[in-house]
């Protein structure tokens, strides 16, 4: 009798460290107040001075990439008859520049050119040419220098008329270049440029 109860005892004894042995280990739960619970590291809140390591994979919303269109209306006029390479004009953006569905400059924003080129007609067999460039940009309350495609507009050659069929009277007629305001013109960019 006395061994049969020794065995019962081993018995119940070894049935419960089989159990202490299956137990799984303590999880605290996820609403819990405890200050020193440990937190995976996509918990965490990112700290202020690091660096993301997808920064460089996610598309700047401060750059304009080069190709982007720039369509602009003339504030100023331009003639190759009076134009000389050097002067400057001003143009508003006649479209919002938009990048990746976000508008980085805005439509009406003030646009800046230069004339690169310019020469007036001579003869009916030297038309007039004209060469432009945007040069910069007005975003916010600054200036951003930009880099883009030149237009190149030249005058009409012809043979010479007779007197009572010239319409221009020695003015140049269409053999000169004439951007009058308002006048509609494209450019692209020729290189990325940065807003801020």
């Amino acid at each position: 009798m006395k061994s049969q109860a020794s065995y019962i005892v081993a018995f119940f004894v070894m049935l419960s460290l089989t159990n202490a042995c299956r137990r799984p280990p303590e999880v605290a739960p996820e609403n819990s107040s405890k200050s020193g619970a440990q937190k995976l590291p996509f918990d965490q809140r990112p700290r202020a001075t690091g660096v993301s390591p997808s920064q460089a994979l996610i598309p700047s919303s401060t750059k304009l990439p080069e190709g982007t269109p720039i369509t602009i209306r003339l504030q100023t006029v331009l003639s190759s008859a009076s134009s000389h390479a050097g002067d400057t004009f001003t143009a508003t953006l006649d479209e919002p520049l938009v990048v990746d569905g976000q508008t980085l400059v805005p439509r009406g924003a003030i646009a800046n050119g230069r004339v690169l080129e310019a020469k007036a007609s001579v003869s009916p067999l030297e038309p007039g040419y004209l060469r432009v460039v945007l040069v910069s940009l007005n975003v916010g309350n600054g200036r951003v220098m930009i880099y883009t495609s030149s237009i190149f507009a030249k005058g009409v050659s012809g043979e010479p008329m007779g007197p009572a069929s010239r319409s221009d009277k020695g003015t140049g007629g269409d053999r000169d270049i004439l951007f009058g305001t308002d006048r509609r013109l494209n450019f692209r960019l020729a290189q990325t440029a940065e807003l801020e």
